[in-house]
């Protein structure tokens, strides 16, 4: 799979559909975020090269350790009925 980041190397639509031709293309845009071009034809194929690719299963991993990890909504309701069952603590007030 072919990288550019664009930053550094702009790319016109012409020469980019061109590389697509070639292969699937993963593109890093200015923002920060990467996107996978590839022919639609290709699709299931394109998904058997993206699981043997060690560049895209790197780039998932990295992805995946930007966000925090995922809890079930069970656990999380039971959290928030557990707070709000607890004793609510009276402030005093000192004159």
């Amino acid at each position: 799979m072919k990288r550019i980041n664009l930053i550094e190397h702009p790319i016109d639509m012409a020469h980019l559909l061109e590389l697509v031709q070639e292969g699937s293309v993963m593109l890093l845009a200015p923002n920060g975020k990467e996107y996978v071009l590839a022919e639609a034809d290709d699709f299931d194929r394109e998904v058997e090269q993206l699981q043997n690719s060690q560049a895209f299963q790197t780039f998932l991993e990295r992805r995946a350790a930007k966000h925090r990890p995922r809890r079930a909504l069970a656990d999380l309701k039971r959290e928030v009925e557990a707070e709000v069952a607890a004793p609510f603590p009276l402030e005093s007030s000192e004159s």
